[in-house]
């Protein structure tokens, strides 16, 4: 038989020979998570030793990324990781090895998604300080111990921290920054958390929240008057952290809450009272936007088939139609969907307050109440008229000042900055003034007080209808705590509870189904009613 050419029979055979390729084009990545671990680890010595495996197996540096004091919890939230990473996958870099000093280094979480991904591209993370070859079957086996090893450390130490945070927590030591509002001072022995003068203006707001039931939008307003300028999502979260009840919340707690030595700026009774209001304002773990001028019962009203607050929005079909907008309460949950024309519920609610007064023989206990509120409102009133006053002393020289540079301004571009920038502070002025003339008519005299006071009993309905959206809100918190809903069956207001100190007994009944009888609150102790109407002239 004749020889045959081996080369021609290896044309049948499937796959290739791998080869190892020797050298080409890399980039080094350094980090080091603490301060503490650069001594006697430091990024210089990473990186040069870095440079030095390159150069030993004839890698091209074409980049270093020096990721210093990067401590993200996860790969992926590391800044200068990202950026190695989108660099080594554009293809036009034509990257074949990423150096790291040490594995342990490359994952701060042990995983090989990241290094098994760029291994698909032909990508390989060397370590510079060990010795197998991360693209032989053993040197990935080690590779992905060290990855392991590296994984479990960092959960030892995670759960070391979390251990020691928990018990300094327990201890009455807060961890972490506080809230703002505080100052904290911590050594080694001692820790002190003060209250500052930002603090003494939240713990006004908290007065805000607790004796007038305001809106976290007027308590912004009134906050911006005196000088302290928070977003609505800044009060938000200021009025559900228990820490200014004088309580510790952490997560390393596990869902406990601990009492604090610090002081408070609300007592617990009130906290818990103003987010037990805020609760109600909440419909299937999403707050109910309840701003709305053509819905003043948002807050108040339910839904008489499952119970849950109602929303509100303004018919679009009904636009279309007839170029006029119509609001509608309506029942957002699933297989609900009750609705009804805010135009008409609201009337139904007037005819309710029409009927609402105070009883004669009451007439005594409100005025003893009224006059033991008043040295409390009015003491309150003049604090934050002082307040204002030196707001708008600041921001009166702050408008001074940008006039003076407008007028020595060098050149138009500075000029229209600046023109620009007055605008800005002579609104925040003008606004101020408007405030300090509305808080200036709150501050009252005693018979004037009182003889407004009185008045409420006949004037319920025409104060609400003068009122703006936080006092109506008030007085329907006031009449009707757990809130009503509309019989459209019926068509009628059927309150779930009434305050009957307001109410002529005979005036109306109680028929709505399955509804808790409103409790009587008839009594010589009724320190919280006039405070929490916030009684103002003016709305008359």
């Amino acid at each position: 038989m004749a020889e045959i050419d081996m080369d021609l029979i290896k044309g049948f055979g499937k796959g290739k020979k791998t080869t190892l390729k020797n050298g080409g084009r890399a980039v080094i990545y350094q980090r080091v998570s603490s301060k503490r671990q650069e001594d006697g680890f430091s990024p210089e010595t990473q990186i040069e030793c870095c440079y030095e495996w390159a150069k030993r197996h004839n890698y091209e540096v074409v980049r270093c990324f020096e990721g210093e004091h990067e401590s993200a919890k996860t790969d992926i939230n590391r800044k200068r990781f990202k950026e190695m990473l989108k660099f080594v996958r554009d293809k036009r870099n034509r990257i074949d090895a990423v150096i790291v000093y040490s594995t342990s280094r490359f994952s701060r979480n042990g995983s090989f998604d990241v290094i098994e991904e760029l291994k698909k591209r032909e990508i390989t993370v060397f370590s510079a300080i060990s010795s197998y070859d991360a693209r032989t079957a053993s040197g990935e086996y080690i590779q992905g111990m060290e990855l392991l090893s590296a994984k479990y450390q960092n959960r030892e130490k995670a759960q070391a921290v979390k251990d020691n945070g928990a018990k300094a927590l327990r201890s009455g030591r807060w961890i972490q920054m506080p809230p703002r509002g505080y100052d904290m001072k911590t050594t080694k022995s001692a820790q002190t958390i003060t209250v500052n003068g930002e603090g003494r203006l939240i713990q006004k707001a908290f007065r805000m929240k607790a004796d007038e039931n305001l809106t976290n939008e007027e308590v912004r307003g009134r906050m911006i008057a005196m000088g302290l300028n928070l977003s609505k999502q800044n009060w938000s979260n200021i009025f559900g952290n228990i820490f200014y009840a004088g309580y510790f919340s952490h997560n390393f707690l596990e869902g406990d809450v601990v009492k604090g030595p610090h002081e408070p700026l609300v007592s617990l009774e009130d906290f818990l009272k103003i987010n037990g209001r805020l609760a109600k304002s909440h419909n299937r773990g999403y707050e109910v936007k309840i701003e709305k001028e053509y819905a003043p019962l948002l807050g108040s009203i339910r839904c008489p088939v499952c119970g849950h607050n109602l929303t509100a929005s303004l018919s679009t079909k009904m636009r279309k139609r007839y170029g006029r907008d119509v609001g509608y309460y309506v029942c957002s949950r699933k297989d609900c969907k009750c609705n009804a024309s805010t135009k008409k519920v609201n009337q139904k609610f007037e005819d309710w307050l029409d009927g609402v007064s105070l009883p004669e023989s009451c007439e005594n206990v409100l005025r003893r109440q009224l006059e033991r509120a008043f040295p409390i409102l009015n003491h309150n009133g003049m604090e934050e008229v002082k307040l204002i006053r030196a707001n708008l002393t600041k921001k009166k020289t702050e408008v001074e000042q940008i006039e003076y540079n407008l007028a020595t301004a060098p050149d138009a571009k500075v000029r229209e900055i600046c023109s620009k920038q007055l605008a800005k502070v002579e609104a925040e002025r003008d606004e101020i003034l408007r405030e300090l003339e509305e808080r200036d008519k709150s501050i009252l005299n005693l018979s004037d007080y009182v003889s407004f006071g009185l008045e409420l009993k006949d004037n319920m309905l025409k104060l609400w209808q003068l009122g703006n959206l936080g006092n109506k809100k008030r007085i329907q918190n006031l009449i009707f705590p757990d809130g009503l809903v509309y019989d459209k069956e019926n068509d009628d207001i059927e309150p779930l509870s009434k305050n009957e100190f307001l109410f002529v007994f005979d005036l109306k009944s109680m028929g709505y189904k399955d509804k808790a009888k409103g409790q009587t609150v008839i009594s010589d102790d009724l320190s919280s009613l006039a405070p929490e109407l916030g009684l103002e002239p003016r709305t008359l």
